[in-house]
C-alpha cells in the first residue's frame, strides 16, 4: 500500500507530526503551502469564516496512493484555509482517509473532524480514523513527544496499511 501524507503546518507543530507519521507508515510527505502568508488573526477569521487559502500548485498525484493522511492546525475552532482549499480542489475516489489535527486546547476537536470528513465524503474518500495532538505554538512540538501518540495511533490502523 502506498501512503501520502499531506498538511500543512504554520508553526511546525503538524510539520513535526506529519514528518513521524511519514516515518511510521514508510510514506510521501507533501507539505501545503500558502502562495502568500498574513498574520495569524487574519488567518484565524478566515478559517472562522471557513474560507479558502491560495495554495502553491501541487506537484503531486494522489491517484497514485491508496491511503492519504491529512493534517491541518485549527485556527478559530476549523480546519486551516490552505487545508480548506486542498480538500476543494482534490478528488479522493477510493482512497482510506486519516486526519491528524494539532490544535493549543485539549479539547478533541470533534467539529473539525466532522467537516473534514463530510468534505472528504463529498470527494469520493473514506475517513478511517482520526487523531490530534495538543501543541504550543510558543513551545513547538518535538519529534520525541509526538512519537509516542503517532506511533500507537498508527499501530491501531496498521490493517489498513498493509
Amino acid at each position: 500500500m502506498e501512503n501520502l501524507v499531506v498538511y500543512y503546518s504554520r508553526s511546525r507543530n503538524t510539520e513535526t507530526v506529519a514528518q513521524e507519521i511519514s516515518k511510521a507508515v514508510n510514506g510521501d510527505t507533501k507539505k501545503i503551502e500558502l502562495i502568500k502568508d498574513g498574520s495569524f488573526a487574519g488567518a484565524a477569521f478566515k478559517a472562522l469564516l471557513g474560507l479558502k487559502g491560495k495554495i502553491k500548485s501541487i506537484d503531486f498525484n494522489v491517484k497514485d496512493y491508496d491511503n492519504i493522511f491529512i493534517g491541518s492546525p485549527v485556527w478559530a475552532g476549523k480546519s486551516s484555509t490552505p487545508i480548506n482549499t486542498f480538500l476543494s480542489d482534490i478528488d479522493l475516489t477510493g482512497k482510506n482517509v486519516f486526519v491528524f489535527i494539532t490544535q493549543a486546547d485539549s479539547k478533541t476537536p470533534y467539529p473539525v473532524y466532522e467537516s473534514i470528513a463530510e468534505r472528504v465524503g463529498s470527494k469520493g474518500g473514506k475517513v478511517i480514523d482520526s487523531f490530534f495532538i495538543q501543541t504550543d505554538m510558543k513551545n513547538p512540538l518535538t519529534s520525541t513527544q509526538a512519537a509516542k501518540p503517532i506511533s500507537d495511533w498508527i499501530d491501531k490502523n496498521r490493517a489498513y496499511l498493509q
